[in-house]
């Protein structure tokens, strides 16, 4: 590979930018930062309207009410809280992996042909689940990939941690099991977020992601892409100032107001990086019941997710976490090479949690 891609490093990092800046016409949050909340498990019913067997494995597509839109239906009008899925899992009882949309990622294809089939020829099921405000559940208004609202990623994330415990329940019930949960990217992000918050050890293969999404949006080559100007004029409008004072229980506004004067930044940039350490980072979210079971892929190039501004790193909030740094490698020129690499690293987890559960039984 190295003939074909000559000095790799400094190519990724050059394709991470300017991948990004080809894709400037999307912004992101160009309404509000919104209003963001929490979210509790409920237990849907799950209509299938699709079901057949071929060659050894049964395939699914179905949809549910998400419970976060149960709870919370202002969050998630109308489309954006139908939950649609679809699995291929053998008929014989396997593991299963849950694979996560990243940005973008607005149907199945994709992580069908670089994941599911491969995976499907070690025997290992998968279940791909559309993510809120994406596909079949964008909202009628929103432009391609682009979220209205800073909240909207919040509740993304809340919606999915009860979404895939439903569906792992859902498998369990037909006699699947052990499960992983992977995503690349922002799937990474929102993975590790269902991962942590699992009822049961699961495997949790976060790629291309970091403990918060906070340098991300805020240095990363996508925070271009943010609207910083509109967020600022709403932060300087007295009235939606007033309303952020009657939250409850957080002293947003104070820390944005001392860390502007300290580091010079804009009020709306120090205002994302509170909210995204708030509603993203892993210290605020339970630790896996079984971190041995973790494996983070990270690029060294990565362009996209930055390590940086004294973020804690996956050592120090996963204690036994894996970490496998990708040499070399950018954020974009990882997603197109290493796919194998990394269903090679689930289904060695899956069959090492396989190995420790029939252990336990003994």
């Amino acid at each position: 590979m190295a003939s074909f891609i000559p000095n790799l490093p400094s190519v990724a990092r050059h394709v991470d930018l300017k991948f990004r800046s080809a894709l400037l016409l999307s912004q992101l949050f160009t309404k509000s930062w919104g209003h963001p909340d929490y979210v509790k498990e409920l237990n849907p019913k799950i209509d299938l309207v699709k079901k057949s067997t071929k060659n050894g494995v049964t395939a699914y597509e179905g949809f549910f009410t998400s419970p976060h839109a149960t709870l919370f239906p202002d969050h998630m009008p109308g489309n954006v809280g139908r939950a649609h899925f679809r699995a291929w899992l053998p008929e014989r009882p396997s593991p299963v992996c849950i694979h996560l949309a990243g940005t973008g990622d607005h149907s199945y294809f994709r992580r069908q042909y670089l994941l599911v089939e491969d995976m499907l020829k070690d025997g290992v099921g998968s279940i791909l689940v559309q993510n809120p405000f994406y596909g079949d559940r964008k909202p009628p208004n929103q432009f391609r990939s682009s979220l209205e609202n800073v909240t909207d990623l919040f509740v993304m994330g809340a919606s999915l941690i009860a979404e895939c415990n439903h569906l792992f329940n859902w498998a369990e019930t037909l006699g699947y099991g052990p499960f992983a949960i992977s995503g690349v990217s922002m799937g990474g992000f929102m993975a590790q977020l269902a991962g942590s918050n699992s009822q049961r050890p699961i495997s949790i293969i976060p790629i291309l992601a970091w403990t918060t999404a906070s340098p991300s949006y805020t240095e990363g080559a996508i925070a271009p892409a943010v609207n910083y100007k509109l967020l600022q004029k709403q932060l300087e409008d007295p009235h939606y100032v007033e309303k952020l004072k009657r939250i409850p229980n957080q002293n947003w506004l104070d820390k944005m107001h001392e860390m502007t004067a300290r580091n010079g930044d804009s009020e709306a940039k120090n205002m994302m990086r509170i909210l995204m350490d708030d509603f993203t980072s892993l210290e605020y979210y339970p630790t896996p019941l079984d971190t041995s079971l973790c494996h983070v892929f990270l690029a060294d190039q990565d362009q996209y997710v930055l390590r940086n501004q004294g973020t804690p790193s996956y050592e120090q909030l996963w204690p036994n976490v894996t970490v496998e740094m990708m040499e070399g490698y950018g954020h974009v020129t990882a997603y197109l090479l290493k796919h194998d690499l990394w269903r090679k690293r689930i289904n060695e987890l899956l069959r090492r949690q396989q190995q420790k559960e029939a252990a336990a039984k003994k």
